[in-house]
């Protein structure tokens, strides 16, 4: 396991080490509010909010957190407080289409990601803490200079193993929306 957390972050030094002078020549730094929803896990909506930093490339690194917006029922009485579930990502985020990074003249855009992260939930009164990688799809619009809205689908495994391993592990979906404020542009 310790291997794997250092090659995990050793992949993720090396994305970000060779985006960072491009990233460095027009840069885009945006905050998120968001809402996931996923629609396996029975967890409820999650709100959260990401920071992304981006470059004229079409690539951007970006970090998020979501908590439900809702803890789940205690199972039993006199069952411990119950952990409202959460989930944090890191995020390597490249453009499909369009102009959606770093870039004063962005139109409507579609892009690609791939991450790791860590999620917690109770399940009957045990705390499940979980690290994971996912990856996905996402669409956004601009609405003004600052602003776009956007959508995106996220497909998280449950372990750090490829979607075709034996025995098969058990994929999440979410739904996530949100509006982007870019709060930074330099050139």
């Amino acid at each position: 396991m310790r291997q794997h957390r250092l090659s995990s972050v050793l992949l993720f030094a090396l994305i970000a080490g060779n985006a960072y002078p491009s990233m460095a020549q027009q840069s885009d730094a945006s905050i998120s509010p968001s809402l996931s929803v996923p629609t396996n896990t029975g967890t409820g909506a999650l709100a959260g909010l990401a920071l992304a930093l981006a470059g004229s490339s079409g690539f951007a690194l970006r970090a998020s957190g979501h908590v439900a917006l809702k803890s789940t029922p205690a199972s039993t009485l006199g069952a411990t407080p119950q952990l409202r579930p959460w989930t944090a990502d890191i995020d390597a985020v490249f453009a499909l289409a369009g102009r959606p990074f770093g870039n004063q003249n962005r139109t409507a855009a579609s892009y690609g990601f791939v991450g790791t992260g860590k999620s917690a939930m109770d399940t009957a009164n045990i705390r499940a803490t979980n690290k994971n990688w996912s990856y996905g799809i996402g669409s956004m619009v601009p609405l003004a200079a600052p602003v776009d809205l956007f959508a995106e689908w996220r497909w998280r495994m449950s372990r750090f193993v490829l979607p075709t391993a034996r025995p098969k592990p058990t994929r999440s979906k979410e739904v996530r929306f949100g509006i982007s404020f870019h709060l930074a542009r330099r050139n």
